[in-house]
């Protein structure tokens, strides 16, 4: 995943003020700190996993016998 997705990505974890909001001086509850990253992390994570499921990939190779097996 290239960067630019990581920092959108990010942005949008932390809910970066709009426009609206820079008349006000707003402070975060609570610092950036273990819980922050660890909840970013698994987001990446998932996002990693749902961009590789939708990736083509190749069908595994299917053993031979049992697709030519004859039925008498």
């Amino acid at each position: 995943i290239g960067h630019p997705f990581v920092i959108t990505t990010l942005c949008r974890l932390r809910e970066v003020p709009t426009e609206e909001d820079t008349g006000e001086i707003s402070s975060p509850e609570r610092p950036l700190g273990y819980t922050y990253f660890r909840r970013a992390v698994r987001y990446l994570e998932a996002a990693q996993a749902a961009a590789a499921a939708a990736a083509p990939q190749p069908p595994p190779p299917a053993p031979h016998h049992q697709h030519h097996q004859q039925h008498h």
